[in-house]
């Protein structure tokens, strides 16, 4: 039994698949995620109106479908990576918890590579169950897998690695939360009325028609603060787990971004664009102590492992980020029960 359960950890690679899943979501409710939203959600009217609201929304029907597409689409691509670092990189990563099954000789190429196919196919045939659209960024999602891991191997060429790397985990799945979310009338019209609710709440007037449709416009418009602000945090994070890999990649010849630059100036490089991130995302901070702190918390790790980036305490950065974005999720979560 723990072979089996071991196997399937090393073949999901779950914070692989958690990201993107992760991002979805952001992209799915960050227009609910209002400075004036977090700004009421001490009180329990709001709380329960965003109860209401997130929960229908994230346990709709296309909701609950497009998270299958995008585990497929994740497992896919996951497996696209493993396959194309069984042949360099892995078999120097001996340190880490995950290991290539391929390497190990639990799992044979071909029966990796049916896997990554079988998902791919069927990730993209479950995103037309949501929409064209939908399917579309799956499709691009695939694309951006394999240019990323297997060839061109974009993987080894920095800066391209980074880009690639951000766009596939966390561009595309923001893009596609955001599609499902308009999509669907779980999604727009509710934090449409919510949203209304609220700045009727805090700007009241006569004028309620007007805030009506200012809302609805905000409804339907892109966050784009929380887009760039995210993708830049995602892209500083990608910074920590490819300056964990320097050794093994160097060894294979790959010129990724640690490797080029050196893992003091990568992980300098990722401090730069984790505040680049907070400015973006810096009236959510003013309103959400808990974000604040948490992102404090994520440039404290940054600084840690900048201190002494030696193989152990970047393994244990990594880990400890997944567990801090763990904790803030469910923190949030938790607000609302």
């Amino acid at each position: 039994m723990g072979n089996y359960l071991r196997l399937t950890y090393n073949l999901t690679r779950p914070v692989f698949v958690l990201i993107p899943l992760a991002y979805f979501l952001i992209g799915g409710l960050s227009t609910l995620a209002s400075p004036a939203f977090f700004s009421l959600s001490p009180f329990c009217f709001f709380r329960q109106l965003a109860k209401f609201l997130i929960f229908t929304f994230t346990l709709s029907f296309p909701s609950l479908i497009s998270y299958l597409a995008v585990f497929l689409a994740s497992l896919s691509g996951c497996n696209v990576n493993t396959y194309a670092d069984s042949r360099e990189s892995d078999k120097y990563a001996y340190w880490k918890d995950y290991h290539n099954p391929i390497v190990e000789g639990v799992a044979s190429p071909k029966s990796i590579i049916h896997l990554s196919a079988a998902s791919a196919v069927l990730s993209v045939i479950v995103g037309f169950m949501i929409s064209s659209i939908f399917a579309l960024i799956i499709l691009l999602g695939h694309f951006f897998s394999l240019t990323y891991s297997y060839k061109p191997r974009l993987k080894g060429k920095a800066p391209l690695d980074i880009i690639w790397n951000t766009i596939g985990l966390a561009t595309l799945p923001f893009i596609a939360g955001h599609i499902v979310y308009l999509e669907s009338p779980e999604g727009l019209s509710l934090s449409t009325l919510s949203l209304s609710v609220i700045y009727s709440a805090l700007y009241p007037s006569d004028l309620h028609f007007n805030v009506l449709i200012m809302t609805y416009v905000t409804g339907k418009s892109f966050p784009l603060n929380f887009f760039l602000g995210s993708n830049l945090i995602g892209a500083a994070f990608y910074t920590v787990t490819v300056a964990l890999d320097y050794e093994p990649d160097k060894s294979s010849g790959l010129r990724t971004l640690a490797v080029s630059l050196g893992k003091k100036h990568c992980l300098s490089f990722g401090i730069i664009l984790a505040l680049m991130g907070g400015i973006v995302l810096f009236d959510m901070m003013l309103s959400n102590i808990k974000f604040a702190l948490a992102f404090s918390s994520f440039l404290l790790i940054f600084a840690w492992a900048l201190l002494n980036p030696n193989r152990r305490r970047l393994w244990a950065s990594v880990k400890l980020i997944a567990l801090l974005l763990l904790v803030c999720f469910l923190s949030e979560v938790l607000m609302f029960l």
